[in-house]
């Protein structure tokens, strides 16, 4: 599939065929699939695309009434991307902007929705930083080399997946064994900007499915100048390691882990104005900062009743530290070390083969510590939700579900969330549509946080309550030729309300708190489009588009949300053992602020790669191969072109 428009596997439907039996199936590394969730017949096999995120649990793709986008690490294979961002921002509805060159700030928009709005999982763990000003996650450090699959779930979805579930969830599933006995697999690579890049990955498996995995990747590169109108050039390095396994006791019991931790240093500049009141300059600075993050999850999952309960039992824990130096700052340097643990439990108990219902049940504490704070202000949040999931007639899937959370600031706040997919029979079209509810919490920062050296001692607000979310969308989705065309449309709107906002009276009045809770709804309204078209065997187009429009409650736009963002791919197979993608992205129309319009720029990018034996293939890629003069962010600089060559290999090659 062609990864250049979004492998929207999500909306791939199954062969024409109908019988009225089903099996419960199980995909390697993860739960086995409930009967409800499954389409009959020769579609149900194994083969069938599943979505894993959209209802918590396993689900065939023509069964799902969410919008959602799935990458395979065949997809991510296509590219050889460096960062999990260079794929996520070639998914409709996905945007990215960036501070500069690889390991700067990344802000990340779903929907129009900034990144704090948007829960990240990698093999479940929750790995936002809950030590920022927002609780969100740190994309520049997240390396693709262990990555084997992304899902990204639109929409409100807090009933299933708690606070900043507002936009959506980006799902990550690592590396997994899923063949018996050894496998491997890696790659390196060397290119422009003085840039090593590196991933290897060992696995093993048994017979009985108990499997491990672990993979080693790093990158070290000497930059660009992160100030447009810099000459310095800002480096950055990244040492991350992962694993993830589970063991089978029996066939209904089994116990699993992930782990990861990362290790990176990243160089930046600042404003060099010396009037701190004047206009903002950014320049050369010998800024710099490093991150390091720990995190690791642990469970078991158990079935009762010949496989009709099935159960998750797990905890989590995360700890992140960063440490900047800034030499603009007073002081100098600056700490942040956040920490989250997380118990869980879900259950989905099917009660025949059209009638399910999924519940669960977590608990979190979140807590921080920085320089500016004599205390280590904590929070803790409970809840609880359940999900019918019923099949009323062959093909339609109705899922209606609810949630309670308890947090100890601001008390309690309800969600919910409703779906419905309807396989037309006999035909190859999908009707989906999904309404439903979300929250964001505040930050531990926007509850407590102090900042005496920038004369905001009272910062935070301890009587803030949720940020509240509404969503609906509705879409079609439409196969030909038994799939090998598909076209998929999504009309979406998305309202957040009682936003957290900034009062600039805290300056002059020591009483009052520099965060309020503002009236007003924030609205996103847009369209998404893109179709896959497989010619032949070696040859494959793809597309998407989005169009989002965005109004504050001052009737001014978001920034950093393109109003059109437009994304063609071609995956070709010329002569055996040549695969080339060709990847086009052309954004445009991009608000900043009332003296800042960003340029419309468009990005071309391609691969070409040679199998030299089995199993192992050289390649040669090209970013920006315009070499088009662009910004993502006002007075930010960003690559030219660049070219890049390395190897992959993957043993035993199937």
């Amino acid at each position: 599939m062609a990864t250049g428009a979004l492998a929207q596997s999500a909306t791939e439907l199954p062969p024409l065929e109908v019988e009225t039996t089903k099996k419960v199936k199980k995909r390697p590394g993860s739960e086995p699939q409930v009967p409800v969730t499954q389409v009959s017949g020769a579609a149900s096999d194994t083969d069938a695309p599943v979505v894993h995120s959209a209802n918590n649990t396993p689900t065939d793709a023509a069964k799902v009434g969410s919008s959602v986008t799935v990458l395979t690490e065949r997809d991510l294979d296509k590219q050889s991307k460096t960062f999990l961002k260079d794929y996520l921002q070639q998914v409709t509805g996905v945007n990215f902007s960036q501070n500069g060159p690889p390991g700067s700030t990344t802000r990340l928009s779903v929907r129009g929705a900034a990144l704090k709005y948007v829960k990240v999982l990698i093999d479940g763990i929750d790995v936002s930083d809950p030590s920022g000003t927002e609780t969100q996650t740190h994309f520049e450090h997240l390396l693709v080399g262990d990555v084997s699959r992304i899902e990204v779930l639109k929409g409100s979805q807090s009933t299933l997946y708690g606070g900043d579930a507002v936009a959506g969830v980006i799902s990550i599933e690592t590396k997994v064994a899923t063949k018996p006995g050894f496998s491997q697999s890696g790659g390196a690579e060397y290119g422009s900007y003085s840039t090593y890049r590196g991933a290897y990955t060992a696995g093993f498996a048994s017979q009985d499915g108990s499997n491990v995995a672990l993979t080693v990747q790093g990158i070290n590169t000497a930059g660009f100048s992160a100030a447009s109108a810099g000459n310095e050039d800002d480096g950055y390095r990244n040492l991350t390691l992962s694993g993830r396994g589970e063991y089978f006791i029996s066939p209904s019991v089994s116990v699993f882990f992930a782990a990861r931790t990362y290790d990176a240093k990243n160089e930046f500049d600042g404003n060099v104005n010396p009037d701190p009141f004047g206009a903002v300059i950014f320049g050369d600075l010998a800024n710099s900062g490093t991150s390091r993050q720990s995190a690791g999850r642990a469970g078991t999952r158990f079935s009762f009743l010949d496989g009709a309960f099935q159960n998750t039992l797990a905890i989590q824990g995360m700890r992140i530290e960063r440490d900047f130096h800034d030499v603009t700052s007073a002081p100098t340097d600056s700490s942040y070390t956040g920490k989250r643990v997380k118990g869980e439990y879900k259950g989905v108990l099917s009660f025949n083969e059209h009638l399910a219902l999924l519940v669960g049940a977590d608990w979190e504490r979140t807590s921080l510590a920085n320089n500016s704070l004599p205390y280590q202000p904590e929070a803790e949040i409970i809840g609880s939700f359940a999900q019918l999931m019923i099949e009323p007639i062959n093909g339609l899937l109705l899922t209606g579900g609810g949630r309670i959370d308890e947090h100890d600031a601001f008390g309690q706040f309800d969600t919910y969330r409703l779906t419905a997919a309807y396989l037309l029979p006999g035909t190859e079209t999908k009707l989906r549509a999904s309404a439903s509810t979300g929250f964001r919490a505040p930050s531990l920062d926007e509850l407590y946080g102090s900042y005496p050296q920038f004369f905001m001692p009272n910062y935070g607000n301890p009587n803030l309550t949720p940020e509240e979310s509404e969503s609906w969308d509705i879409g079609v989705d439409q196969g030909f030729m038994r799939g090998a065309y598909t076209v998929s449309a999504t009309y979406f709107e998305l309202d957040t309300l009682n936003l957290i906002g900034f009062n600039g009276d805290c300056f002059s009045d020591p009483t009052i708190p520099c965060l309020a809770n503002v009236a007003g709804t924030t609205n996103r309204k847009g369209v998404e489009l893109s179709s896959v078209a497989h010619f032949t065997e070696s040859v494959a187009v793809s597309m998407g588009y989005t169009y989002v429009q965005t109004e504050t409650p001052t009737n001014t736009r978001l920034p950093f949300v393109p109003r059109h963002s437009f994304v063609l791919g071609l995956d070709f197979q010329p002569i055996d053992k040549v695969e080339l993608n060709v990847t086009g992205q052309y954004v445009a129309d991009t608000f900043q602020s009332r003296t800042d319009q960003l340029d419309n720029y468009f990005l071309l990018s391609a691969k070409a790669a040679y199998e030299i034996v089995p199993g192992w293939k050289a390649y040669v890629r090209g970013e920006n191969l315009l070499d088009e003069q662009y910004e993502t962010i006002a007075q930010f600089g960003t690559a030219g072109l660049a070219v890049y060559g390395g190897v992959q290999m993957a043993l035993p090659e199937n």
